[in-house]
């Protein structure tokens, strides 16, 4: 089966005015120098995958420190001179006294399409006869200006749906739209590895639950044999009362007893997200953020390796970033092992555009033999 994106096109979204990427495999591992806009494919990838939910936004702001949280409730303004807490994610980061060109993000492969935009609009409050509250557009002949309130605007496919300039701030893990359409508009499954190695485990815990007692608890398990071959069980545990977390916890056959999973090292902990990660991504898409964070150089071919073959085998398109050169002769070790399509991305700067270079399979053979500089 073919991946979902063979062709990904970004405009206005970040650093990126125009961005067109060819040629993509199943799985992607894209490079560049710092400030190169890598994370800001993988946003793009996830507004793109989840139709551009609240949570998902609202983590990308917070992971950059650009949700302003800490805002005074009385000054915020919904006027067109106030706070605009969607401008890092436009293009040059306008203000909403400019005329804004909408954000498009669209995806193919041949057979199929999906193209989603974010504009702003303005929007006033009416009340039909039965009381139910409506939005509609602006109009000027109906509505004083000061009665307008702006929204952002998502349309995914023809369908156009509304988020409050206030909601994330106000409710940010509540995946919701409101106002034109409340059709939820067609996302996919998505996983996203943070380059945060520190993340506590219990943030896994709902992802552990969708695979324990099936064939993929394996597949996590092999994996963390990479590392540690004498592991032979994971299991989470805890969370049973209010405000409870929950812990990793291993079984080693060289230890008496289960031991936090934190207690093996950053490496093993990286490996278990990722892994874990990528089952719970089937038919979808797995994001990964540098990749090769708390990983040794040793042991990532082998960590690729079995990202291209669980990849293949539940029919996942992988979409990871890497700025180390270990990590870029791992993966075409382990791309040149396999079928499966292995693609590397560079991205450069070219004036005020960031544009991409696409290596196939030989054309990385032949970089990582002649040491020339794709990163």
């Amino acid at each position: 089966m073919e991946p979902r994106i063979s062709t990904l096109t970004i405009e206005r979204f970040r650093a990126f005015r125009n961005l067109k990427i060819t040629g993509l495999g199943r799985v992607n591992l894209i490079t560049g120098l710092n400030n190169s806009g890598k994370s800001s494919v993988l946003e793009a990838l996830r507004i793109l995958a989840s139709s551009a939910s609240p949570a998902v936004i609202s983590d990308i702001l917070h992971s950059r420190e650009e949700d302003k949280k800490d805002r005074d409730e009385s000054s915020y303004s919904l006027s067109a001179e106030g706070d605009f807490p969607f401008s890092s994610l436009f293009h040059g980061f306008p203000k909403l006294t400019t005329e804004l060109q909408p954000i498009l993000i669209s995806s193919s492969n041949g057979h199929n399409s999906n193209q989603l935009s974010l504009d702003v609009g303005w929007f006033s409050e009416h009340r039909d006869k039965d009381g139910q509250r409506r939005l509609i557009p602006r109009q000027t002949e109906l509505f004083d200006e000061g009665e307008a309130v702006p929204m952002l605007v998502i349309e995914r496919n023809g369908i156009p749906r509304l988020l409050p300039f206030d909601y994330p701030r106000r409710y940010p893990y509540r995946n919701m739209l409101v106002g034109l359409d409340l059709l939820e508009g067609g996302g996919y499954a998505c996983e996203y590895v943070s380059p945060y190695i520190g993340e506590r485990t219990a943030n896994l815990g709902s992802l552990w639950d969708n695979i324990v007692l099936s064939d993929l608890e394996e597949d996590v398990i092999a994996a963390l044999r990479i590392i540690d071959n004498d592991i032979v069980a994971v299991s989470m545990v805890g969370g049973e009362k209010q405000r409870e977390t929950r812990t990793a916890i291993v079984r080693s056959i060289s230890i008496p007893h289960p031991i936090p999973l934190r207690s093996f090292g950053d490496g093993l902990n990286r490996l278990f997200g990722i892994v874990l990660s990528l089952v719970n991504a089937k038919d979808g898409l797995l994001l990964i953020d540098e990749f090769e964070n708390g990983l040794h150089h040793t042991i990532q071919a082998d960590a690729w390796r079995t990202v291209f073959k669980i990849a293949s085998r539940l029919n996942i398109q992988v979409m990871a970033t890497s700025h180390s050169w270990d990590s870029i002769e791992a993966f075409q070790k382990a791309a040149s092992e396999l079928p499966e399509d292995g693609v590397l991305i560079r991205l450069s700067r070219k004036g005020e555009d960031i544009i991409s270079t696409v290596f196939s399979e030989d054309e990385l053979a032949i970089a990582t033999r002649e040491r020339i500089e794709v990163r």
